[in-house]
């Protein structure tokens, strides 16, 4: 056990792994430094409202409120007057973009644990005021479960290192009580144990463990009941010698000082071990029960005394029952709470006549973190999805208004399909879906073709490609297992075949099919909660006739993932492995080039490549970046906070924008190639007169032309074969006064003029 001032926790910073062989690219920076950026910034397409836990308190002018953060950009405390049902103030919490915990603690402050800086924040009702407490876990990234201890203090959990601390605000010290498991990441919840001053931790992925912490001592006791085979203990909350957990939407109970799960007897009279339960834990005990929402949203109380549950009849129809607290009413205490993530929904329930009223509070909706960014090719507007909430929208470039489309869920990548309709695919399920957004949205738009969490362990589809009458998917593991996927959905049939480890122990971070065969490419990422078997990524061709690998090469030796493929005009691949664009002849078998970008890993999802006409734009590692095809070199046009690239049929590229200064990319953002005076560039990597190979080195000469777009055609009408070559001549003498070639080489295109039949 550790102690610390929060004033002096160290910060550690993420530094991306440099790939050692590969050599640091001379044009470094940005294109616009001193000048404009290229990339405008179109503003927020996108606000939404997303509350993951709320909890009830009481402001010292005797008013009883509600306190929830809708998640987004420069987070807010929201207090909500349950009475006059007025939001009654919104406190900026400073770095924030969400909290996952929330809690009142017995001296009345409201403590809010943050994400992705892992901050504590506190709200002092008598002024109004909050307090950033900085990082309780200095390198920790969310915090999670915050339970109210003795004497003003909070408790917590942590992700991705698993620590479970105390916070005191006497002295503003930290307990530090160690990280809880060597693999597991998320200790998700906490209960604090008065009787006992006990602190019970829920861990959670690949395997439920539960644990209790003497706080005093900061012993450490395995509590698992032997054979629980649950996955996740999530919302802890411990009443009359008793903690409830939810292990993946079910209730679970055990004994606080045994660990023993316990049997309880559901409505129907069974006598079970776990029942459904939607609902962020159960509310806090009165009148010797618990009360909690289940699957179906009704609401249900536990009998302490008898492990008994009653269902009361009353049904949340907003939502799952976010947070809960009992308000004392003219009428008699009163169960308020928030229910559902999305609307702002509340309520209140009288335990005495089991009557439920509903209503949605004033909560604040605010921009939101974008995730995914696809223009319709049919009409200019361009399609937006939110992170985590998954709200979508679809934007009119023309009039800098979203209109709203239907939530999505999360998406991790998405695509046009030959018929019109986008393909989706969602965490945590693994799941491919479809959504035509020229049609009316229903029960089945958008729909489900399929997921593979349960079936195949797999949780992030990151390459979703139709091509014809075929879906392919390319997919990370699930926590704490390796092994993505490559599964192949027929749109006619429904037959799904999914090919488990195609490369061993990787994710299948990109696809591209071509022809009859379907490249991909991989990264060396497991399921979260994993550290990687493998150590660098790999290029593969799938045979769809055969359903099996054919080949595997490693483009980049020590790059980690492979995020994005392309074919090239010269008809080779393109591919993108972490800072490095590599060209694959698929004849040969060989790389041909390797053009350094920047260096530095990006993971399974950071990649984007698109042409225009001979230079290829990419977007990685928060750079917007375009590559010179027959130069080989490439130029960072913007230096970072992009995600995404993706065209539009006006030829505008569109990315994901983090402000500066925000802790999100909440923005829309557009880049225009320059105009180019050749749009159907001669891409052949030599210069040709005619029917002659000069063998000079073509490139470009500026405004989108190269050399050889430079020279006459050799297809007019000329009058005769000298005329050809004078004009040749002409050109060339243009081409070498401006250092576009040098005098050898202009000799060199005259020659070949001459040796043409051009005529």
């Amino acid at each position: 056990m550790r102690r610390h001032d929060t004033g002096t926790v160290r910060r550690l910073r993420l530094v991306p792994l440099v790939l050692a062989l590969l050599a640091p690219l001379a044009l470094a920076g940005t294109a616009h430094a001193g000048g404009a950026d290229p990339v405008r910034d179109l503003g927020t397409p996108l606000t939404s409202l997303t509350v993951m836990q709320g909890a009830v308190g009481h402001d010292p002018d005797g008013s009883d409120v509600l306190y929830a953060v809708p998640a987004g950009e420069n987070a807010e405390l929201n207090v909500v007057d349950v009475h006059s049902r007025t939001l009654k103030r919104a406190v900026p919490l400073p770095g924030a973009a969400g909290a996952w915990a929330i809690t009142v603690a017995s001296d009345g402050s409201v403590y809010v644990g943050s994400y992705s800086n892992a901050h504590l924040y506190r709200y002092t009702p008598a002024d109004g005021t909050v307090t950033d407490l900085g990082q309780p876990i200095g390198g920790e990234q969310f915090l999670y479960g915050l339970s109210a201890g003795d004497d003003g203090s909070v408790y917590g959990g942590t992700y991705p290192h698993a620590h479970a601390f105390r916070y005191d605000p006497a002295d503003g010290q930290v307990t530090d009580y160690g990280s809880l498991d060597d693999v597991q990441q998320y200790a998700r919840s906490t209960a604090y144990d008065p009787d006992d001053r006990a602190l019970f931790v829920g861990l959670a992925t690949p395997k439920a463990r539960l644990l209790r912490i003497d706080v005093d001592s900061g012993a450490v006791t395995e509590l698992t009941p032997a054979g629980f085979g649950g996955t996740e203990l999530s919302d802890l909350d411990y009443a009359g010698g008793k903690v409830f957990g939810n292990d993946h939407g079910q209730l679970v109970v055990f004994d606080a000082k045994t660990g023993n799960q316990l049997d309880f007897t559901d409505p129907s009279g069974a006598t079970v071990d776990q029942f459904p339960l939607s609902a962020r834990g159960v509310s806090p005990a009165h009148d010797g029960a618990v009360w909690f929402t289940t699957s179906t949203l009704h609401l249900v109380r536990y009998d302490l005394a008898t492990d008994t549950l009653t269902d009361t009849g009353a049904r949340v129809s907003r939502g799952a029952a976010i947070g809960y607290g009992w308000v004392d009413d003219p009428t008699g205490p009163a169960l308020y709470g928030l229910a559902g993530n999305y609307s702002g929904g509340t309520f209140r329930f009288d335990p005495a006549t089991n009557a439920l009223t509903q209503w949605s509070s004033p909560l604040r909706y605010v921009p939101v973190p974008l995730m995914n960014v696809l223009p319709d090719p049919t009409d200019g507007t361009v399609l937006v999805d939110a992170f985590l909430n998954g709200t979508a929208g679809r934007y009119d470039p023309a009039t800098g208004k979203t209109a709203a489309a239907p939530r999505l869920g999360q998406v991790e990548d998405w695509a046009w399909g030959d018929d019109g309709k986008v393909y989706f695919g969602i965490y945590p399920y693994g799941q491919l879906s479809v959504w035509d957004p020229h049609a009316p949205a229903g029960a089945d738009n958008p729909r489900k073709l399929f997921a593979l969490v349960d079936s195949d362990e797999q949780n992030r589809p990151v390459a979703v490609v139709p091509h014809g009458r075929r879906v392919y998917v390319g997919t990370t593991p699930g926590y704490g297992v390796y092994g993505g996927a490559l599964s192949v959905y027929d749109l006619d049939t429904g037959e799904l075949a999914v090919h488990r480890n195609i490369v061993p122990d990787q994710t299948v971070a990109s696809l591209l099919p071509v022809g009859d065969a379907v490249w991909g490419g991989s990264s060396i990422d497991g399921g979260q909660g994993t550290e990687p078997k493998a150590t660098e990524a790999k290029l593969f061709r799938y045979d769809p006739a055969t359903g099996t690998r054919t080949a595997e090469y490693t483009p980049v030796p020590g790059a980690e993932s492979i995020t994005a493929l392309t074919v090239g005009p010269d008809h080779d691949l393109w591919g993108l492995a972490d800072g490095t664009v590599f060209v694959f002849d698929p004849d040969t078998h060989q790389v041909v080039r390797r053009i350094p970008v920047f260096t530095g890993g990006t993971g399974a999802q950071d990649g984007a490549l698109v042409w225009r006409d001979g230079m290829l734009y990419g977007v990685s590692g928060g750079r917007l970046f375009v590559v010179d095809s027959l130069g080989g070199t490439a130029r960072v046009l913007h230096s970072g906070g992009l995600l995404r690239l993706a065209p539009a049929a006006d030829g505008t590229l569109y990315t994901l924008l983090q402000p500066a200064g925000s802790v999100d990319r909440t923005h829309l953002a557009a880049y225009t190639p320059p105009a180019d005076a050749c749009p159907s560039s001669d891409l052949r990597g030599t210069v040709w007169a005619g029917d002659v190979d000069s063998g000079v080195p073509n490139r470009f000469v500026g405004d989108g032309c190269t050399v050889t777009d430079r020279l006459p055609d050799p297809d007019a009408n000329w009058p005769n074969h000298g005329s050809y070559v004078a004009a040749v001549t002409s050109s060339v003498d243009a081409l070498v006064d401006n250092e576009s070639v040098t005098p050898d080489e202009g000799d060199r295109i005259v020659a070949a003029a001459a040796r043409s039949a051009v005529s």
